[in-house]
């Protein structure tokens, strides 16, 4: 149990900027984000899935930096990205950018900020992004929003992919909302996550609301005796439907 604690300790304190499908593209860990992003573009097969929501049964499962360098490495495909961050609780997304979290989505959907300000753009990544900005205590409201709804079509008209970072489903009821906002989910589960039976109860949360999941990511796997162990997680990505399953 100590082991794990320190394994997730270690996720809480990740440096979001360091990419590492950017500054390790030919590692072990680069290349199972590169079969990730493969089997994304499949289950996309037909261009219908352009708006896809991360979320995971509990926090810490690594969906920021799947998000990240998924969006790298749709840029140097030279696919439009935008990076929404919807976790307007404890948001992440601007850490990746190393940015203050200030002047994003809250105060747009207020009337306190224009289009053109709200969304920025990471230079070096070529990557859009919006952080989510002030805090607010009326998550729900905002989330339920028709200005957010419109926002979210008029990404989806500009750009290939908007990566949507949502919190997980156990915690709040958040991540619902969002879903209802989005083409797909893609479901993050840790390798050191506590409990199965909280994983079952996420994705049977997901299924009664009728949510799109489109596919399962692994994270945080032990690759021992191997250059990346320094890191001590890895990301395998596991495509399964589930509504293939009982």
């Amino acid at each position: 149990m100590g082991k794990r604690k320190k394994l997730f300790q270690k996720e809480r304190n990740i440096e979001y900027h360091y990419i590492v499908s950017r500054e390790q593209p030919f590692s072990y860990v680069a290349e199972a984000f590169q079969k990730a992003l493969v089997n994304i573009e499949f289950a996309n097969v037909d261009g219908n899935l352009k708006v896809l929501q991360l979320t995971s049964s509990l926090a810490g499962a690594g969906k920021t930096t799947f998000i990240s360098n998924m969006a790298f490495l749709l840029a140097k495909k030279n696919k439009k990205v935008v990076i929404l961050d919807l976790d307007l609780r404890k948001p992440k997304v601007h850490r990746i950018f190393q940015t203050p979290n200030e002047k994003g989505l809250t105060d747009y959907l207020s009337g306190n900020l224009s289009y053109e300000k709200l969304v920025r753009q990471d230079k070096s990544t070529g990557i859009d992004y919006i952080p989510t900005g002030g805090a607010t205590s009326a998550v729900v409201n905002l989330l339920e929003a028709q200005k957010l709804k419109d926002l979210i079509a008029k990404l989806k008209g500009l750009y290939d992919y908007v990566l949507v970072d949502s919190p997980p489903v156990i915690a709040v009821s958040d991540a619902l909302y969002i879903s209802k906002l989005v083409d797909g989910v893609i479901f993050v589960v840790s390798q050191y996550e506590a409990k199965r039976s909280i994983i079952n109860e996420a994705i049977q949360t997901l299924r009664q609301n009728n949510v799109n999941i489109i596919g399962t990511i692994f994270t945080q796997v032990n690759v021992r005796d191997s250059e990346l162990y320094t890191y001590a997680y890895s990301y395998e990505y596991g495509y399964l439907n589930p509504k293939n399953k009982d």
